[in-house]
């Protein structure tokens, strides 16, 4: 890389001061009042013939007067965001929705529209769900009922009938494996429900497929907790009442990553889940 001369470094300087001044509709009397810094100085800095460099306290009180940093004031970089501003768009937390479908969810998708969805979902995928198991799953769950759970899924379904979504899904096969025997959660399902579900999943497999795409990985040899990567400007952490919001190009291509390796290594791939499922269905009793 080139090294910048001291002349470059203060034309630059000049050059970035005098573009906050505009954007920030301030001349040179009021810089000075804000920041405390002397008005001669401040049209000296300006100057047309200026190659020196202020000290650091005279940049620093500029740059407080303008809301910039340091660092972008003398050309360091192209970020004018502090390192605390920088974290707090780098990370947002926010709160799940109840009702009737998820704000934060439905947004996303849409701020998103033509991106690749990456999703691990909790559970079954959300969208893929039958009526007794949202019934049943939601039915003593304090942040949804049984009916917002089902307006979520119906208005899921119609977007991505709407608009074909790029969509992709990673499964734990135990996942589902568990549910065909009724474990834990599921235990109050009978075998008919649960093979309703089976076929159910595996006919949406096939109505939307390629552009949705489930892939089932071994939870013996990979985990993922909830996550949804939306395109390359978001990925997202669910936790049950809150969402972790990631914002920032490296954690977003981390967690796509992470995604991608879920897909690369699954003992079941999207072209095979159809009839996989319903496999799994018949040994249903």
């Amino acid at each position: 890389m080139e090294k910048v001369t001291k002349s470059q470094r203060a034309f630059q300087f000049r050059e970035r001061l005098s573009e906050a001044m505009r954007e920030r509709q301030l001349n040179r009397t009021t810089l000075a009042e804000r920041s405390g810094v002397d008005r001669s100085t401040v049209s000296q800095l300006l100057g047309e013939h200026q190659v020196r460099l202020p000290s650091g306290h005279v940049v620093a009180e500029l740059a407080t007067a303008l809301g910039v940093t340091t660092d972008w004031l003398l050309g360091l970089t192209s970020n004018t965001l502090s390192p605390g501003e920088i974290l707090r768009e780098s990370l947002e937390v926010a709160q799940a929705s109840a009702a009737p479908a998820d704000a934060n969810i439905e947004r996303w998708l849409q701020e998103s529209a033509g991106a690749k969805i990456r999703n691990a979902p909790t559970t079954l995928p959300e969208f893929m769900k039958t009526q007794a198991v949202m019934e049943l799953e939601y039915a003593s769950y304090l942040g949804r009922s049984p009916a917002q759970a089902k307006a979520s899924t119906d208005t899921r379904l119609n977007l991505n009938r709407a608009t074909a979504m790029d969509y992709e899904l990673a499964v734990p096969q135990q996942r589902l494996e568990d549910f065909a025997r009724r474990s834990g959660i599921w235990a109050a399902l009978d075998a008919a429900q649960v093979r309703e579900q089976l076929l159910h999943m595996a006919a949406l497999c096939d109505e939307f497929y390629p552009s949705t795409r489930l892939h089932l990985y071994d939870l013996a040899q990979q985990f993922s907790a909830p996550v949804t990567v939306f395109g390359q400007r978001r990925a997202v952490i669910y936790i049950g009442s809150a969402y972790f919001v990631f914002n920032t190009r490296e954690h977003v291509e981390t967690l796509t990553r992470h995604f991608d390796q879920l897909v690369r290594n699954a003992s079941v791939l999207s072209h095979e889940s159809a009839h996989w499922l319903r496999a799994l269905a018949d040994t249903v009793t």
